[in-house]
This record gives C-alpha cells, structure tokens and sequence, in this order.
C-alpha cells in the first residue's frame, strides 16, 4: 500500500519533487550559460567596436562565443517549457493558491524581458558588419540587459518562496498587495546578486574551458590566448565578489529561515550561550540519534549568521527549531499531513551541498588568481603550460556543479514548505495525479534532457572543429524580397 495523506499519494509528491529538480536544475545551467557567455560575448564586441589595433580579431571572438551562446539559449528555452508545463500538470495546488502572485512577474518576464531579447538576438544575428560596429554591439549590450531584466522577475518569484512578503489571503488565494514590497523583500538582493556572480563564474570559465581545449588541439591559439586572457578577467572580479554576497544571503536565511540555516550547520542542540559558534569543516551527521561530529573552525558559524566573527548570539538548534514550527505552524499548515508531519529536511544533502559549494568557490578564487599571476609574468605562458591548459578545460565543469549545488540549499532548504510557512509540498501538488502518470513524465523528460545535452555537446564540439569564424558576412547568399523579378523568376 501507499503511504498517502489526505489521499495524495507521497510517492506522487516525492516523484514530481524529482522532476522539478531535474528540470529546474537543468535549465538553469543553460540560464547560466546564456547570461554568462552574453556577458563575454559583449566584452568582446566591445573591443572590436572601440579598439583601433587587433579589433578584428576580437569581432571574430565575439562570433565564435555568441553562437555558443545562441545554442544555449535555443536549448534553454526548450528547457524552460517543461518547466512552465509542469505548474499546471504536477503543481496544480501550488499554481491555484500562488497564481495570482506568481503570475503578474512571469508574465513581465516573459512578454518583457524574453520577447525583447528574442527580437534583439534575431537583429543582431542578422547585422553583423551590415550596420555601425558600434550601434551592433550596443544591440548586444541590450541582449545582455534584457536577460538580467528576465532574472529580476524569476528571483523575484523565488524570494517570495523563499521570505513571503506584499501579500494577503483571501478565500485560500494568496493575492498580491505589493510588487514594491515583492522587490524589497530582504532576500531579494542577496539572492539576486549571488545567482548573477555565479553566471559570471560560468561565463568565465566555459570561455577559458573552451579557448583552453582550442589551444591543446592547435586550433586558432593566438587568438584563443586572447580569449584566455578576456575569461580570466571576467571571472576575477566574480570570485573575489562572490563569497561577500554568499555571506549576505546566509545572514538572510539565518534571520528568516533557522531550520534551513541550522541544517546547513548540521546544528541539532543549540549553539552555546555567550560564546561565538564554531563552523563544521566536515562532519559525521546521524539524522536517526540528531547527533553531529564535526571537525570545527572557531567563531565562523557565527560569522556566517550575523557578520561578525565575536558573535555572542546563540543559534537554534534544529530541535528547538522543530518544537517552534510545531507551535507556530500545526494548527493551519500541517494540518493536511495527519500527524505525519515532520520538520527536520534532509541534512546530509544540505551540509555536504553547502560545504562542497564553499569550497569550490575558493577554489575557482585559486585557479584565478593564479592564472593571473601567470599571466603577469608571463603573457605567453600557454606555450609551454600545458597541465594549465588541461586544468582550465576540466575546471570549465566545476561552476555548473556549483550552481546546482546552490540551488540544492535554496530549494531542499524549505522542506517541508514551497512557499515558506504558508503552504506544504503536500498542499502543492495535483490531487488526482497518480505515482504512475510522475513515473512516466519524469522518464520522458529525463530522456528528452539527455537528447538536448548530447545535441548542445555535439553541435558546440563542431563550432570547436570549425574554430573562429571570419568577421566579413557573406552577402551572396541573402535573399532580397524588393529584388527586381523576384517574382517572376527574371
């Protein structure tokens, strides 16, 4: 039998939480590519509309990275699709209670920010060299822009889930009061800024990851050593930033999410009173006995949760924590599990997702600095650096991994709530789906998502073997509709 409540099957609810996961996650790691490898594709373009000396081969660069960057969009527009279907199909509950809410930023977002960025991708792919360098990398630009005013609307989204604010119920619907307070909400700007930072980190990095496969295989290296030198400057400012702005957001999620914050720090007792709190290196967590041995570093925990390393503010426990929301939220929203409710999220995932995207954080900051170091010292040290070459291209994986690992804590971090203390994943879900119809869906979707990675793979290996495009477009082959006998066959 089904383990079920209020007779929705829990497997339902587990396997549709699966299909987001992967579809979510997957379609961010083409947002992030897109908006990453725009960002460098527009530092490009820009050198070879202001430069005098060597622009041309920085056009040509610019080329080469924006086709990349319009397959990913392509493909991340199929991705996106799913993830609208799926509101309707699995999410129904949610779509009912949120709609009004969500509805007003998507459709910004999308009648906005997405139809002007597809308008301008399709002019700027048609004008290269047939309109003013200038005014064509200011049409990049604009691309550029309207893809950061997409992500406004869809981290706007995400922090009301995150810290609900402008808001009231009526009649079981949540209606927006607000969208002012929804774009002040304190998690706004902390999570915006670090979900920006992380596709800088991307953009730099699939640029050096690409320029550094190119020069091994003895494909356009001069100018690849350029594209080198463009990603490691892109990628500097974001990794030193990004630590800054990942303290912001662990301050907010302290203050207004504890259980999450606490199962980060595998926290189960609280924290001792007057003295700062201690950082968990690295643990052996027992979620069964709620028990934690940990390798600490003095003061950091406390760092983390207010910004100052001689915190004396003691932090909750996730058992206390727990004894709280049974007081604070039993009696409305867990009223649909029956007394199965339980408050405790997936620590293990939580802990060693948040350590892992710490520390792979320090060490992007390595590799970059270092490169940069390398650099300065030498502006042609890839000719005999080849372990640098081969680091560079496999490490152009490690911020995708990251960024998933990031959006891990944002999303198991709410467990048991979609929308935080107002409505459950229970409460979510479409009534009348069956385990069955999920299993189905989900396989479909990861099989079409592994179509749409080898395809991306595929066609960007070609783009790697064809190597950097001239900058002149080729004018015999574009049709004239105003030709004279164009209909007539003269």
């Amino acid at each position: 039998m089904t383990l079920s409540v209020m007779g929705i099957s829990l497997l339902t609810t587990t396997l549709s939480r699966w299909q987001f996961a992967i579809t979510a996650g997957f379609h961010f790691m083409f947002v992030g590519t897109s908006i990453g490898l725009m960002l460098v594709t527009v530092v490009l373009e820009s050198l070879y509309a202001f430069k005098k000396n060597g622009a041309e081969n920085y056009g040509r660069l610019a080329k080469f990275y924006g086709r990349i960057f319009l397959y990913s969009f392509a493909t991340g527009v199929v991705t996106g699709l799913f993830m609208e279907l799926q509101f309707g199909l699995n999410w129904s509950g949610l779509s009912k209670f949120l709609g009004d809410i969500m509805g007003a930023p998507l459709a910004i977002e999308s009648m906005a920010a997405f139809f002007m960025e597809s308008t301008l991708i399709g002019v700027w792919i048609i004008t290269w060299e047939t309109i003013n360098r200038k005014l064509h990398f200011f049409i990049g630009a604009s691309i550029l822009f309207s893809s950061l005013f997409s992500v406004v609307w869809i981290i706007a989204i995400n922090a009301f889930m995150q810290n609900p604010v402008g808001f009231t119920i009526k009649n079981g619907r949540a209606r927006l009061t607000s969208i002012i307070n929804v774009l002040q909400n304190p998690q706004y700007l902390p999570e915006a800024m670090h979900v920006f930072i992380a596709t800088v980190i991307i953009g730099g990095f699939t640029t050096m990851g690409i320029a550094a496969w190119q020069i091994i295989h003895n494909r356009d290296a001069k100018l690849f050593k350029r594209a080198i030198m463009i990603g490691m400057l892109v990628a500097l400012p974001a990794v030193l930033m990004q630590p800054y702005f990942g303290d912001g957001q662990g301050k907010t999620i302290a203050a207004g999410q504890p259980m999450k914050f606490s199962a980060m720090e595998a926290l189960w007792q609280d924290t001792p009173k007057n003295q700062p709190a201690p950082w968990a290196a690295a643990a052996l967590i027992n979620e069964k006995n709620h028990t934690t041995k940990a390798l600490d570093i003095p003061r950091l925990s406390s760092y983390f949760a207010t910004g100052n390393f001689n915190s004396k503010v003691q932090l909750p426990g996730m058992e206390t924590i727990a004894k709280t929301y049974d007081l604070k939220f039993n009696k409305n929203v867990a009223k649909s599990y029956d007394g199965q409710m339980k408050w405790y999220p997936q620590v293990h995932t939580l802990y060693w997702s948040m350590r892992w995207m710490f520390y792979f954080g320090y060490i992007f900051m390595t590799i970059v600095v270092s490169l940069a170091l390398l650099l300065f010292r030498d502006h042609d040290a890839f000719s005999t650096h080849k372990k640098t070459l081969r680091l560079l291209g496999y490490a152009m994986w490690l911020p995708y991994i990251t960024a998933f690992l990031g959006w891990v804590v944002a999303e198991v971090g709410r467990y048991p709530f979609v929308v935080y203390g107002i409505i459950t994943q229970y409460d979510s879900v479409s009534a009348n789906l069956k385990p069955v119809e999920v299993g189905i869906s989900l396989t479909l979707i990861v099989l079409i998502d592994a179509f749409l990675l080898f395809n991306m793979i595929k066609v960007n290996h070609n783009l790697m073997l064809t190597g950097v495009p001239e900058i002149k477009k080729d004018t015999s082959t574009i049709f004239d509709p105003f030709a004279k006998g164009v209909f007539t066959h003269e």
